[in-house]
């Protein structure tokens, strides 16, 4: 009589295991099946464009360098003025600015650019040429990106 009972409430939780395995199933494969959201997602593009009204960019420089460690330089920089009339008197002449910057760059002896100091020194003379080829008042000079290969 014991048994009898042992055995019948042992079948009843096995059915009751069994009615909440298939429910729990359900809904989970339910729940997979619709989507968490009710709009479509937004994608986010990456942008290097500053948002910044005095800060100018200028597309990616890539040229051979003089250097005994290196033989190529690429930079993404960008010029942050001191005032919009400076901004705009550079990017009015961009063609000119990045003319200039490319032949500092291809006679500069380029040994220190992979230090601190030598980027440092870098900005300086950049502030130092826009000043005096385009009467340009930068306050800073940004390396977006900057990379030597051998």
């Amino acid at each position: 009589m014991l048994n009898d009972k042992i055995l019948k409430i042992s079948l009843a939780i096995i059915f009751g295991l069994v009615i909440v395995g298939f429910l729990t199933i359900k809904f989970v494969i339910n729940d997979t099946a619709s989507p968490m959201y009710t709009s479509s997602p937004h994608e986010i593009k990456a942008t290097n464009i500053s948002t910044d009204p005095l800060e100018l960019s200028l597309d990616t420089i890539f040229i051979n360098i003089h250097s005994s460690k290196y033989k190529i330089l690429k930079v993404d920089l960008a010029f942050k003025m001191k005032s919009s009339s400076d901004k705009k008197r550079l990017a009015g002449n961009i063609e000119n600015v990045r003319n200039t910057i490319l032949q500092y760059l291809a006679f500069m002896d380029a040994n220190k650019l992979d230090t601190e100091k030598g980027k440092e020194r870098l900005k300086e003379d950049l502030i130092d040429l826009m000043g005096q080829n385009f009467s340009a008042r930068v306050e800073t000079v940004y390396f977006k990106n900057i990379i030597l290969s051998p």
